[in-house]
Parts: structure tokens; C-alpha cells; sequence
């Protein structure tokens, strides 16, 4: 009798671990989706603007506010700095990203992204 409820009390561990190892995943791709939608709105903002000027950086960074809460950060070496017709611009999106269930478990998201200027 024993052994047949520690089985049972074993499955239950297993199965929620199971299902919170999905939801976690579900979260993570989401997360991804995400970084995509903002790393298209960046490429919108840099062919607008001819490069990641301050007036691009802020729209951004407002979009970034207002949508996600703040969650992306932008790297560059070429930010401020407006570009002539057909220069590429070349920018990292970083965000980090914790499994809820699993708080020592981290995964840094690192999407690189470019785009031409369209400013004549």
C-alpha cells in the first residue's frame, strides 16, 4: 500500500514539473516573438530616420516603454549618428529572460539586427 501512494505522489511531481517546464517554454517563445516585433519596429525607425539618430532613439525607446515595459536594450557603434542613402546600420537587441519556476535558470536573448538607411 505504501509503495502504490509514494508512485502516485511521484507522478503528481513529475507531471507538474512537466507542466510548468511547458509553460516556461510557451513563455520563453514568446518572449522571442516579441524581440522580433520590436526588432522590426527598430528597422522601421532606422530606414525613417537615416540611422539611429536621437530622434529614432527615443521613438524607440518610447515604443520599448510603452509596449513592453521597458524590457530590450539597444547596442550599437553606431548610435547618434545619421546615415546617407543605402548605409547599412548594424544593432544588437539584449533582453534577459528568467524561467518563472526555475529562478537560477536564466537565458540571455541576443538578436542582431540591420538596416538600410532611406534618407536621401
Amino acid at each position: 500500500m505504501l509503495e502504490g501512494s509514494t508512485m502516485e505522489m511521484g507522478k503528481l511531481y513529475i507531471s507538474l514539473f512537466i507542466i510548468f517546464s511547458m509553460v516556461s517554454l510557451a513563455l520563453f517563445f514568446s518572449e522571442i516573438n516579441h524581440a522580433n516585433d520590436y526588432k522590426q519596429y527598430v528597422n522601421y525607425q532606422i530606414e525613417r530616420n537615416g540611422g539611429l539618430t536621437g530622434e529614432a532613439i527615443d521613438k524607440v525607446e518610447t515604443y520599448n516603454q510603452k509596449h513592453y515595459g521597458g524590457k530590450f536594450k539597444i547596442q550599437s557603434s553606431q548610435m547618434n549618428q545619421q546615415f546617407a542613402f543605402g548605409k547599412e546600420v548594424d544593432y544588437t537587441i539584449n533582453r534577459k529572460h528568467k524561467f518563472f519556476f526555475l529562478p537560477i535558470l536564466s537565458k540571455d536573448i541576443s538578436i542582431k539586427g540591420s538596416a538600410i538607411s532611406q534618407i536621401r
